[in-house]
């Protein structure tokens, strides 16, 4: 079995028909001479690549026929703008649009019957609005996940006014899970306009701040219960990031320090930074080379699989990568590809898995 915890939908059809006084600030895709786009905001998104093919990333009945041409048995779905609602200055407008896109992934979960879990989009940069529909979307739709890029229009997740949010967020159960968006200010954006850099280079670095934030503001120690993910980062930066964040505590710690640090400029976590690494799960990369150091370092437990379907770097071969996964043993192969996943987003699995092909790709 196949749970890719990496995937993206636009639920077009929810965009169209949003009414209301906000109506006019809906994204729009739009078809040009080359594709279609998203139009928000005065700007096209994502800046990474205008043009995305409609069929696979907008029609709930062609992904389910992809689904089944890859192999895969669930899929976690995150929007193609993660962080993209975050620069809308007006609370209601922004509460409004979060509101559209969630109604609209709640259908498309729900019709799958259980295939498909979609990730809710939050208006974090307005904590009271941000907790009133995390609310909102487990009462009404029964939603277990939501997604957050790992800055909120350039501020650190920490921030003291999202801790309400991540209280009520480990209350009731629902999972964080991060995911870059290269629209949005991640660390070094403004160096990162070549080569796609936005992706290759920040989301780990933007990850990487995420982590640290988290443990060193003490969030991890007030909620620890708080189910975190994070997609399509890598792993290969993890003991790197490990080693660096123990250095600096002991940095804090050296009597050589005298009293250079005020108290609120010190790290507020009660135990060493590597002990908290336990608390993350992450999307692997297929293709990492370090990924049997990584998963054998932290353990099985922490790591699942994604595709990125449907975009340009997704790894429509799934089938292929997981065969080649198996030079792992078969209990840690199981984990990677869909136990883990399961037990992290509740779900059951089905009496008979999906027919999983040698060769498979969506055309």
């Amino acid at each position: 079995m196949i749970f890719d915890v990496d995937a993206h939908f636009s639920p077009k059809f929810a965009h169209d028909r949003m009414a209301g006084e906000f109506r006019h600030l809906r994204p729009r895709q739009i078809h040009d001479g080359v594709g279609m786009t998203m139009y928000f905001n005065g700007r096209l998104h994502p800046r990474v690549a205008h043009s995305f093919p409609e069929a696979q990333t907008c029609h709930f009945d062609r992904r389910m026929k992809d689904l089944d041409k890859l192999g895969i048995d669930w899929q976690l779905l995150f929007p193609s703008h993660s962080g993209l609602y975050y620069e809308v200055e007006d609370s209601k407008a922004a509460a409004a649009l979060c509101q559209n896109h969630n109604d609209g992934m709640a259908e498309v979960e729900k019709k799958s019957k259980g295939r498909l879990i979609s990730t809710a989009m939050m208006p974090l940069q307005f904590a009271d609005e941000a907790v009133a529909e995390l609310q909102r979307i487990v009462k009404v739709h029964g939603m277990r996940a939501v997604v957050i890029s790992p800055n909120i229009d350039g501020r650190n997740i920490d921030d003291i006014r999202l801790w309400d949010f991540y209280a009520e967020a480990e209350r009731l159960g629902v999972a964080i899970c991060f995911h870059g968006d290269a629209d949005s200010k991640l660390l070094g954006w403004q160096r990162m306009e070549r080569w796609r850099l936005y992706v290759c280079l920040g989301f780990p670095f933007d990850y990487m701040m995420a982590i640290t934030t988290l443990i060193y503001s003490g969030l991890l120690d007030r909620f620890p219960k708080l189910k975190i993910l994070f997609a399509e980062g890598g792993v290969s930066y993890l003991p790197f990031l490990e080693d660096r964040l123990m250095d600096t505590v002991e940095t804090f710690r050296s009597p050589l320090a005298h009293d250079n640090f005020a108290i609120r400029g010190r790290p507020a976590n009660k135990r060493p930074p590597k002990e908290y690494f336990d608390r993350f799960h992450h999307v692997i990369g297929l293709d990492e080379s370090l990924m049997n150091f990584v998963v054998e370092r932290y353990g099985a437990d922490k790591f699942m699989i994604g595709t990125d379907y449907p975009h340009p770097d997704a790894h429509m071969n799934v089938a292929k990568y997981v065969d080649e996964l198996s030079t792992i043993s078969k209990e840690t192969l199981e984990m990677i590809t869909w136990k883990n996943a399961a037990r992290f987003f509740g779900v059951e699995a089905p009496r008979q898995a999906a027919k999983r092909p040698k060769l498979a790709a969506a055309e």
